[in-house]
Formats: structure tokens, C-alpha cells, sequence
């Protein structure tokens, strides 16, 4: 009787009951409509959504492989295809080529942004965006008027198109701060200079150079000013100039790797954001491209190798090995934006490897590899460039038996003295002389205006080399060295300056070039960067003529504080121009009164 009664109570223990079961079957039935509405969302969502699925993916590379064969005799990519990569048709008829438009964008800085921070200042980065091309540019720490010096070129299919710049205050724990933006229409083929452009804030305005240029698809010049690489792949893809007809990978139509592409590594990890986003790393001779599908959402990083400076072992959370990629200045905007530092420098950190020093030792390997190729690229255009001299040497001597008319029409190509592209315009004034006036009374070698400046300025050590002919920038180059006094509590007393001059008058001697680059020695960072300063003199009367001065902080390599040198040497310099200008001015017109006493006159300089 016990253990009927025991038996019985141990099945109604095991058995559920017939509540319990209805409970459990209605759970059932809800989870699996729940997942069924899940798939269906998400196919739909799929095949709405912009290109980054798998079949949509797979589906536009096949459409612009299409579109570029049935047209024959035009061949172009459609923007947004294979992940921005250009992927070129040949032409078959060769009756004409597919043109598109490269702008070249320079952010040189802003002035006035709002103050994010509670102290007033701001962390600010820009953002610019042309269709589905990003660009990302450094963080500067705790300015308000940064300057970047940064260039970033698009391609544009067609003009007109409008480039977006969009500033953020960067923040390490809340969510990023819009400070302002501005859109810029590019109508047609131009070159403007440094434009003031007023954000959509209530205050701030952003310096900018644009500057686009129409190209051919099928010449090699297209990839070069594009992507702005010299790898072998990119030169092996311009001789070849046709497109990859066979059908993506899963794997390349995923990640959007480009199609002449090995992966060679493939690795499990996670990048660091507001929260680890857990995917996969691959690594390729030229790139390195990171993809992750959490909760429903894509996300793609492509960075060329081209763009690292520099790989760290690192930790996140302490205890978790991580990997830490630093890129070049300038260098982003490879998918999503990467994480700024203090020093502004940008960088993306990957993290929970199963092996981290493996991967570690992956990419050391395919960065040596791309370095190599590199190099012997260097060697084999040093020897190309060795063999048209040598060549150009004997069609030079060939050239010396014809006659004067064939020698008038040669041209010679001069190497740039300064570095254009760093330079801002600072002032605009007309000089009571002409340019020849200029540089006799002003730079010539028997004019003492500089003597009597830096005395002035209580500069010492003063030495000028005569003027003598450049072959290699042409017009006259001279070097300049003096000791001059430092007013930062930062440098020492006085520091060495080397200012090395350049002049080039135009064939009817009516326009003047007159460009310094100027390195000081002793004051942290010297090495790093140079000044380059450029005078144009235009003729405007037989009497006056108009002074143009740009100048700009060329950086030799990057250092921690390269934005805020780039700032502190440009307004300073700035300055020292204004009162040269001022000075050589007042030197003139009293040199024209006195004759050829000149060296009666004295220089005053404000302070």
C-alpha cells in the first residue's frame, strides 16, 4: 500500500500536468513566431537597405559589370559599386573612353567654432562626405581655431556634386557633438583658393581649397590622383586597365573585398566602439578589412595598409589582449571613423583574439611584405628615371647639332621649391616699386635691407650667400643663416635659423616669385617642420606693383603636438611678414629719395 501510494506520487512529481504542458506548448508556439517575424523583418530590411548585404552586394557588382559591357564604347563605375573600389570595363571598340572628375579637397582650418567642453574649448574633427565616400581628419585637442593642412580626394562620377564637411566635438564617454557643418557645391571644373565658409552654427567658419579635374577612366593618371597610392597593385590594375568578370567570393562579396585580392588571414576578433563588436578580421597583401553582423546591423572596415603607421600590443578592460592600429595623419574614413586620442592621432583597436600575438605576427608580416614592394617599386622607378636621363642626355647632344629653332621650343621641368599645398593666404598689399625694383633694392646682393632688418629685430650671426643659378628649381637660390631671439617660455633664449631663398622673374620681368623656406634648430620639435613662405609680385603700374603672401607649416614627419605647432608657427610668422612687408615699403620709398645713399637709411620695425 505504501508503495502504491509512493509510486504514484513520484509520477505525479515527473509528469507535468496538464496546465503546466498548455503553458509550456503556448511558450513553444510564441518563440517560434517570434523568430519567424525576426527572419522575415530582417529579409526584408535586407533587400531595402543600402549595400552592405551579401546579395546585394553580389547583385551590383553583377550590374556594373553589365552596364560596362552592354554600353561597348563607354565604360564607367557607378558610384557606390564594389565598396567605392573603381572597377573599370575595357573597351572593346576603343572609339572613346569613360571620363570622371577627381576634387581634391584641403581642410586648412577653422576659426570660431562653438565650445563644446565645459571649459569653453572643443576637440574638434570634420567629417567630409561626398555621396558614400567618407573622409575623416584628425582630432585637435582643446582648440577652438584649428588648423588641419589636410587633403582628401573623391571621385565624382558627374558635376555638379555637393561635398558635405561636418565638424564634431569628440568625446570619449558621451555621445559625439555636432558643432556645425556646411555643403559646398561643386558646379564644374575649378581651382579655388583658400575660401572662408560660415557653418550652419551660430558661429564658426572653416577654411577650404577645392579643387576638381576631369580624368579618364582608362589613363593611369586616374588611379594615381584618386587613390593616391603607388602600390604595385594599383599600378598593375592601371596597365591593365579591365575589369574581374568572375563572380564574387562569399568571403569578398561580404566584406567588399576588392576582386583581385588573395585573403591570406582570417581571424576572429572583436572592435572596439561604445561596445565590442564581435566579428572577423582579414588580412590581404594590400588591406586589412574587418566584418561584423550584431543584432541585425552591418558593419564594414577596409583599411589599406598604406594608411598604418604604426601596430601596438595593447590591452582593453585590463585583461583582455588587444590590438592597436595607428594610421597615418590625414589617413580614415575606411567604413566607419576610427577613435581619436588626445594627441590627435587616430586609431582602431580589435580585441578578444583566440591567439593575439599570432595575429599580431600576421600583420607585422603582410606590412613588411607591403614596405618590400614599396621599396623595389622606389628601385625600379629610380632606374626608369636613371634611363630617361641618361637618354635625354643623348637626345640633348643629338638636339645640339640642329638648329636654334628646335632648341627655343624645348621645355624644361623644374622642381617645386615649397610645398603649395600647405599654403594660406595671410596678406594682400601693393608695394611702392616694381618687382625688379623689389629685388634689387630689397634681396639683391648689394642691398642691405635685410642687414639693417635684423639688426633691428636685434637678430645676430647674420650671414647671406650671393645669389647663383638653380638647375634644379631654376631662377636664383641663396642661403640665409642668423642666431634670432625666441619670446615662448617654451624655447631657449635665442635659436639658429636657416632660411634658404628662392626668386624667379617671368620672361617680360613684370612678375616676381620670391619663396623662403625657414627651419629653426634649437626650439622643441625644430626638426619636424619648416615655414614656407611665397611672394608673388604682379606688376600693376610703372611705379607700384601688388604683393601677394601666402605661407604654411610644411611637417616633415608627425609629432603629438603637430597641430598646435602648425597654429603657433603660422600666426607668428604671419606677423614677421606683415612687419618685413611694412619695413621693405618704407626702405624703398626712402632709398628713391636719397639716391644711391642707401646706406644712410634705417630700417624700423614695430614691435
Amino acid at each position: 500500500m505504501a508503495m502504491g501510494a509512493h509510486c504514484s506520487w513520484l509520477l505525479r512529481s515527473l509528469l507535468p500536468s496538464l496546465w503546466e504542458a498548455e503553458v509550456a506548448i503556448s511558450a513553444v508556439a510564441l518563440l517560434a513566431a517570434a523568430v519567424a517575424l525576426l527572419l522575415i523583418l530582417e529579409e526584408t530590411a535586407s533587400a531595402t537597405s543600402p549595400p552592405f548585404s551579401t546579395t546585394k552586394s553580389y547583385d551590383r557588382d553583377r550590374r556594373c559589370r553589365t552596364r560596362g559591357s552592354a554600353k561597348g564604347s563607354r565604360a564607367f563605375a557607378e558610384p557606390g559599386c564594389a565598396g567605392d573600389e573603381i572597377t573599370l570595363v575595357a573597351d572593346s571598340s576603343g572609339s572613346r573612353s569613360s571620363t570622371a572628375y577627381v576634387i581634391k579637397l584641403e581642410l586648412v582650418s577653422a576659426k570660431y567654432l562653438i565650445g563644446a567642453n565645459l571649459n569653453g574649448t572643443s576637440e574638434p574633427y570634420a567629417v567630409i562626405s561626398l555621396g558614400r565616400q567618407k573622409r575623416f581628419s584628425p582630432m585637435v585637442p582643446s582648440q577652438r581655431n584649428p588648423v588641419w593642412g589636410e587633403a582628401f580626394s573623391f571621385l565624382a562620377r558627374e558635376l555638379p556634386a555637393e561635398v558635405i564637411i561636418t565638424v564634431y566635438d569628440w568625446d570619449n564617454v558621451c555621445k559625439r557633438k555636432v558643432i556645425g557643418s556646411v555643403t559646398v557645391a561643386i558646379l564644374a571644373e575649378d581651382e579655388t583658393g583658400a575660401v572662408w565658409y560660415d557653418l550652419d552654427s551660430r558661429s564658426g567658419q572653416i577654411c577650404l581649397r577645392i579643387s576638381s579635374k576631369k580624368v579618364s577612366s582608362t589613363s593611369d593618371s586616374f588611379f594615381k590622383q584618386y587613390t593616391g597610392a603607388k602600390s604595385q597593385r594599383k599600378i598593375i590594375l592601371a596597365r591593365q586597365r579591365l575589369a574581374m568578370t568572375e563572380d564574387s567570393s562569399p568571403l569578398h562579396a561580404t566584406i567588399e573585398f576588392p576582386h583581385d585580392e588573395i585573403v591570406h588571414h582570417s581571424y576572429s576578433c572583436a572592435l572596439e566602439r561604445s561596445f565590442l563588436r564581435y566579428g572577423r578580421m582579414c588580412i590581404s597583401s594590400w588591406h586589412l578589412c574587418f566584418q561584423s553582423h550584431v543584432f541585425s546591423k552591418q558593419l564594414n572596415v577596409i583599411i589599406p595598409l598604406q594608411d598604418i603607421y604604426e601596430i601596438r600590443r595593447s590591452q582593453h578592460s585590463l585583461i583582455n589582449p588587444a590590438i592597436t592600429i595607428f594610421l597615418h595623419t590625414g589617413a580614415g574614413g575606411h567604413g566607419v571613423s576610427p577613435l581619436c586620442c588626445q594627441n590627435g592621432s587616430v586609431r582602431y583597436k580589435f580585441t578578444s583574439f583566440w591567439n593575439r600575438n599570432r595575429t599580431f605576427r600576421a600583420l607585422e608580416t603582410a606590412l613588411q611584405s607591403y614596405r618590400a614592394t614599396l621599396e623595389a617599386e622606389k628601385q625600379v622607378s629610380s632606374h626608369l628615371l636613371l634611363k630617361g636621363e641618361s637618354m635625354n642626355v643623348i637626345s640633348s647632344r643629338t638636339d645640339n647639332i640642329k638648329t636654334e629653332d628646335r632648341r627655343i621650343g624645348l621645355t624644361i621641368t623644374f622642381q617645386p621649391f615649397i610645398n603649395e599645398h600647405v599654403l594660406v593666404d595671410i596678406t594682400s598689399n601693393t608695394f611702392p616699386g616694381t618687382p625688379e625694383n623689389f629685388f634689387t633694392v630689397i634681396l639683391g646682393d648689394d642691398a642691405m635691407f635685410f642687414q639693417q632688418y635684423r639688426n633691428t629685430r636685434k637678430d645676430t650671426d647674420l650671414k647671406l650667400s650671393k645669389w647663383h643659378v638653380s638647375d634644379e628649381y631654376g631662377g636664383n637660390v641663396r642661403e640665409v643663416t642668423f642666431r634670432s631671439l625666441c619670446h615662448s617660455p617654451l624655447c631657449p633664449p635665442d635659436t639658429a635659423v636657416t632660411e634658404l631663398q628662392h626668386a624667379s622673374f617671368s620672361n617680360d620681368k613684370r612678375n616676381l616669385i620670391y619663396e623662403t623656406k625657414q627651419q629653426a634648430h634649437d626650439v622643441p620639435f625644430g626638426s619636424y617642420f619648416e615655414i614656407h613662405c611665397r611672394w608673388s609680385l604682379r606688376t600693376t603700374s610703372s611705379s607700384t606693383c601688388q604683393v601677394d603672401v601666402k605661407i604654411g607649416v610644411n611637417m616633415k614627419k608627425w609629432c603629438i603636438l603637430q597641430s598646435k605647432i602648425k597654429s603657433g608657427a603660422t600666426e607668428e610668422y604671419r606677423r614677421e611678414v606683415c612687419k618685413i612687408l611694412e619695413a621693405a615699403s618704407d626702405y624703398t620709398v626712402k632709398a628713391e629719395s636719397n639716391g644711391p645713399n642707401r646706406e644712410d637709411i634705417v630700417v624700423t620695425s614695430s614691435a
